[in-house]
């Protein structure tokens, strides 16, 4: 399947992370990938075997940067079959996309499958739980709404944030008819999320998370530094594991049907 990865790099504090991301993308099988980097400071990507564009940007861009992918993914929406967006830090494997594809291809429309960030405990090598800054209690319910759409079991969370996109070419173009596609609110100090989640506020695309598919639909945000904040709320309401969020789901749906 060909694919177009969008990046953004600010700065070089990062590096180590983004390098592990494009070994990923450089190991896939089933996808053929292409990588567009906007970046700020140049970099060697002769190492990769995929075909890749890198555009130099003014570091003065700031947040900014985040929303540079539309018009690079606008200029190629017949060339490719997938489209990423991603943060310089997000690990997207090729089984994530495995199950993108697969459960995407069920979904109806305005549908998209979605990813879940999580974060390991770097302070205890052995905890192999995941946890999820995006579903955390302090922002009230984590759940929106359960759905079964073709047989799918879904959930829809109230945060959607992911640190990357990733939609198919029809869904790329229906994202591309809405003027939110486009808009452009210059320096907001929220274009950094803006820009890795818009198409699923203001695109006409739903993002959902197939239930049954939940574990190769959780994504590493490589930092792992939500987890390890010592501020409020999160020293105080740590976020959900992944083991809490099929519970509460799963408690959810038993309640749906009695």
């Amino acid at each position: 399947m060909k694919t177009l990865v969008c990046i953004s790099n600010y700065g070089e504090s990062q590096l180590l992370h983004l390098h592990q991301i494009l070994i990923a993308y450089d190991n896939m099988q089933d996808f053929e990938v292409d990588v567009v980097l906007h970046t700020t400071v140049p970099l060697d990507l002769g190492r990769y075997s995929f075909r890749a564009t890198q555009i130099p940007c003014d570091p003065c861009v700031g947040r900014d940067l985040a929303l540079y992918h539309r018009k690079t993914m606008d200029e190629a929406q017949d060339q490719h079959d997938l489209f990423i967006y991603t943060e310089n830090d997000m690990l997207i494997t090729e089984d994530n996309l495995r199950a993108f594809c697969e459960t995407n291809a069920i979904l109806p429309e305005p549908y998209v499958a979605g990813f879940i960030r999580y974060e390991r405990n770097r302070d205890k090598p052995d905890d192999a739980e995941m946890y999820l800054p995006d579903a955390h209690p302090s922002g009230g319910r984590v759940l929106k709404e359960l759905l079964v759409l073709n047989g799918l079991r879904c959930a829809r969370l109230r945060n959607l944030h992911q640190g990357c996109s990733v939609v198919t070419r029809s869904q790329l173009k229906r994202a591309l008819k809405s003027p939110f596609f486009h808009y452009y609110n210059r320096g907001d100090p929220l274009n950094r999320e803006v820009g890795a989640t818009f198409v699923y506020i203001g695109c006409g695309l739903q993002k959902v998370i197939p239930i049954d598919r939940i574990d190769e639909l959780m994504v590493h945000h490589l930092p792992d530094k939500y987890v390890h904040l010592d501020e409020p709320p999160w020293n105080k309401t740590p976020p959900y594991t992944l083991t809490e969020l099929k519970r509460f789901i799963a408690d959810s749906e038993k309640r749906n049907a009695a």
